[in-house]
């Protein structure tokens, strides 16, 4: 058990790190390439690569949610004939979702969104079929409890679309960025396969009623949830177009959403790396381990989301400048209401772990039903009228709505005290006076700094963030070095 649990915060402690250099990679990205494609390029170029994602998760059948539930219990039990079985099936099985999803992207593109580019369409739809395949094998890795190799996926793509975009665009303009995508997903997929290259072989293929059937039912509800929730996080740019038709607002948007979606996914894949160590736990029915884990995981999310939003209120408006250009001045505004919603998903993130450690699909689906219908509800006329920001306002709402709805749904399956959350963000008032003192740039980053510092001194004192903590993070990350390879 010391073992397991060792490994799983090694595995978020390096999924952390991995974030940093995301993030990074983000930062650069926002440097050069909507610098390169100007508003209007850059719009063109959000808007298809966010409806792709769309369809990226409409092929994954819930992979992730099958890998954490299914994989764990096959290896527990050293059952590797099942194990292969269920890897190799399932890639087959996302081979032929993803061609059909590449096919519905270029129908939408095409005559929903009007994008007059074939090519551009048809680069674009390759890469959702090869993602659909490729991420099957890194699936795979975090069932195994190999996080920090799954989240390599992700910084990997971000990573080789770096050069590979712009590189494109100066080459061939918007159909050359397209490209750049879509090789950069060639390699992303060549890395995934090869790493789970031990699981696949086509003599463990079974594709079967049988065989897959009990899989996909609860993966295929796990799968609508997460179409849901992708939905609401990736049709910000077609309810900007479709609100206020212009390609601008949608670059604004997107330039925002993609820097909170960079800190928002980073949390969800912290948080998820935790599915397999926590489903084992309460397979030997230890509960109370569970919902302790459940505590210290929500009020380090609240604490990492304060810090997130303070960032965003004193230097997110200097940032954007520097990053963006001044062409880019509306992003600054975008980005507050955004990080706002981070301290709702901090709930919802624990709350939707502990609906899939609990196999409840139908809970998320409902949540994520809610926070869609609420996004476009509230989305629609406040963009008509505010453009990107009224879109960024929507999220807020629609945010608080899906995680109160989840955490009450689940939570009393599995109580988990709220304590030490409510803290953190009482915690928080530690930045409001410093708010009032902005000005130039120099004096912002250092009222960020010491308002940091202040923070986590006061989160110290109020018993939020304890030494045993710490001290505990701090023994497992020493504890290796790399990751183990995957069949370890």
């Amino acid at each position: 058990m010391v073992a397991a649990t060792g490994r799983t915060l090694r595995n978020a402690g390096w999924l952390a790190a991995q974030r940093v250099l995301h993030v990074a990679g983000a930062a650069l990205f926002a440097v050069i390439v909507p610098r390169l494609l100007g508003p209007a390029g850059f719009g063109r170029y959000a808007l298809l690569v966010s409806v792709s994602m769309w369809f990226s998760l409409l092929s994954g059948l819930g992979a992730v949610s099958i890998m954490t539930r299914s994989v764990p219990r096959l290896a527990a039990a050293g059952d590797q004939l099942g194990l292969r079985r269920l890897a190799s099936s399932l890639l087959a099985l996302r081979a032929l979702t993803g061609a059909a999803s590449a096919a519905g992207y270029v129908l939408v593109a095409v005559l929903l969104l009007g994008e007059p580019d074939l090519v551009a369409v048809g680069l674009v739809a390759a890469t959702v079929a090869l993602r659909a395949v490729g991420n099957l094998g890194f699936a795979l890795l975090l069932g195994l409890n190999e996080a920090a190799r799954w989240g390599m996926g992700d910084l990997a793509r971000r990573w080789l679309t770096l050069p590979l975009v712009p590189a494109g665009y100066l080459a061939a303009g918007l159909r050359g960025a397209c490209g750049g995508l879509l090789a950069g997903e060639v390699l992303v997929l060549a890395l995934g396969l090869w790493w789970a290259r031990p699981y696949l072989g086509r003599e463990f293929l079974d594709l079967s009623r049988r065989h897959l059937s009990p899989i996909l039912r609860v993966g295929g509800l796990f799968a609508v949830g997460n179409l849901l929730l992708a939905l609401t996080q990736r049709t910000g740019e077609a309810l900007v177009r479709v609100s206020t038709g212009s390609y601008e607002e949608v670059g604004y948007f997107g330039a925002a959403y993609a820097i909170y979606q960079t800190i928002a996914h980073g949390y969800w894949q912290v948080v998820v790396s935790l599915a397999p160590h926590l489903i084992v736990e309460l397979e030997h029915g230890r509960r109370d381990v569970v919902a302790r884990w459940l505590e210290r995981l929500l009020a380090y999310a609240v604490a990492a989301a304060v810090l997130s939003l303070a960032g965003a209120v004193l230097v997110g408006q200097d940032l954007v400048t520097l990053v963006l250009g001044r062409d880019y001045a509306a992003v600054a505004f975008n980005i507050v209401p955004l990080t706002a919603t981070l301290v709702a998903l901090a709930a919802g993130h624990v709350a939707r772990l502990l609906a899939l450690t609990l196999d409840r699909p139908r809970v998320i689906i409902a949540a994520a039903g809610l926070e869609l219908a609420a996004f476009w509800a509230v989305g629609f006329p406040v963009a008509a009228r505010l453009g990107s920001l009224g879109a960024c306002l929507a999220t807020v709402p629609a945010a608080f709505l899906y995680a109160w709805y989840l955490t009450a749904k689940v939570r009393p399956a599995l109580p988990y005290a709220l304590t030490a959350a409510r803290r953190a963000l009482l915690s928080a008032g530690v930045f409001v006076p410093l708010v009032l003192l902005r000005g130039r740039w120099e004096l912002n980053a250092l009222l960020f700094a010491a308002g940091a510092i202040a923070y986590v001194f006061v989160l110290t004192r109020a018993r939020v963030v304890s030494a045993g903590d710490l001290a505990e993070l701090r023994r497992a990350l020493g504890g290796s070095a790399s990751a183990p390879a995957p069949g370890a």
